[in-house]
């Protein structure tokens, strides 16, 4: 592993001997060094574990003042490209039918609570708002390593053939969190658990001379999202008066539920997220289940998508729905992060509701132009 000199510079080398100020690389397999939030990005490494193997020296110029990570990804793993946002790395498992899972790094704010890490998966998971005695049956601490990390294990609560898992191990660390979510089918989760574990136990956190400090929202009546990464300016929306406020979380930036006369219910959230979470394909697939239908290929997504101009931006507009459940959602996929606006539940009054989520999305401003 690295040697970090003063904070801002590493000094390492690479070679395929094994010694305090080497940077070690097995066959196969791959070490990366990112330098959260800066501009320097060193990856792909790649080296032999022979005698005779090249050693080269790297500086890196005393310019980076954010927080550094490294990792050794296991063999079977693949990067995936296009990383954005405050995401650190991203990976998925190669299998025989291509890339499956989710594996991701993703430093975060000293002040982000476990509960809401976890609320922020747990309503895609088919949970309910999770408080402090649900969030107990939830988490331990697990030692990997010489560290511990905080463990949180959530099935998914949906009907499903193979339901998916969620893994969330959390490191704190000097002034910084940092969140390494696996997300898989429960089988998929179950044989590569290993190799989780061995990628955990390879990563190295360096904490910022400048540190991530939490910032909060001046209270306000008004519904927006708290302040994200990069300073980026704050979205708003105009809600019905009768949608009730619900509690928001890190990412479930807005959180309304509405009551019918009768007792049904719809839940009203707006999420964002670094990077694009799957794309287009997998987050459509993961609401058709959420209501009861069928998944689709590529070719199959006309049948629930149609354009729409989010603030002035290109999204997409979902709805699925049968004669129970429906949804309707605007997804906007930016150069750094992807916004959800989503609503579901009871059909019979989605149905009545569908002008009101319209409405909000055609007042939802990004206040960025």
């Amino acid at each position: 592993m690295p040697e970090f000199g003063p904070l801002g510079v590493a000094n390492f080398t690479i070679s395929g001997h094994n010694n305090r100020s080497t940077m070690y690389l097995l066959p196969s397999k791959k070490i990366s060094i990112y330098l959260a939030f800066g501009v320097l990005c060193l990856s792909g490494f790649l080296s032999s574990c022979s005698e005779d193997a090249e050693i080269k020296s790297y500086v890196i110029p005393n310019r980076h003042e954010g927080p550094v990570v490294t990792w050794m990804m296991p063999d079977g793993w693949g990067e995936n490209p296009n990383l954005s946002g405050p995401l650190a790395g991203s990976f998925h498992v190669v299998t025989e039918t291509g890339p499956k899972g989710n594996i991701g790094v993703m430093p975060f704010r000293e002040a982000v609570s476990s509960l809401d890490i976890a609320n922020m998966f747990a309503r895609e998971l088919g949970y309910g708002p999770l408080g402090k005695d649900d969030l107990d049956q939830l988490i331990r601490t697990k030692k990997i390593g010489e560290r511990e990390f905080e463990w949180i294990r959530m099935k998914e609560q949906l009907a499903s053939e193979n339901p998916r898992l969620v893994i969330l191990a959390l490191l704190r660390q000097d002034s910084e969190t940092w969140l390494f979510p696996f997300i898989a089918d429960h089988e998929l989760a179950r044989k590569e658990m290993n190799n989780y574990s061995d990628f955990l136990k390879s990563v190295v956190v360096r904490a910022g001379k400048k540190p991530i400090k939490a910032q909060t929202m001046a209270a306000s009546s008004a519904p927006s999202a708290p302040p994200q990464a990069h300073d980026a300016p704050l979205p708003t929306w105009e809600a019905p008066d009768h949608w009730l406020v619900g509690k928001k979380s890190s990412m479930r930036v807005g959180s309304y539920s509405v009551e019918g006369s009768d007792g049904e219910s719809l839940d009203f959230s707006i999420t964002t997220f670094p990077g694009d979470v799957g794309g287009l394909l997998a987050n459509v697939n993961r609401w058709l289940e959420q209501v009861g239908l069928q998944k689709v290929d590529k070719e199959g997504l006309s049948e629930y998508l149609s354009p729409i101009k989010l603030d002035g931006k290109p999204a997409q507009l979902v709805v699925a729905e049968n004669d129970e459940q429906s949804l309707y959602a605007a997804m906007y996929f930016g150069s750094e992060s992807s916004w959800f606006i989503k609503i579901m539940g009871d059909s019979t009054l989605a149905k009545v509701e569908k002008n009101n989520f319209l409405n909000l999305l055609n007042s939802f401003c990004f206040h960025d132009h």
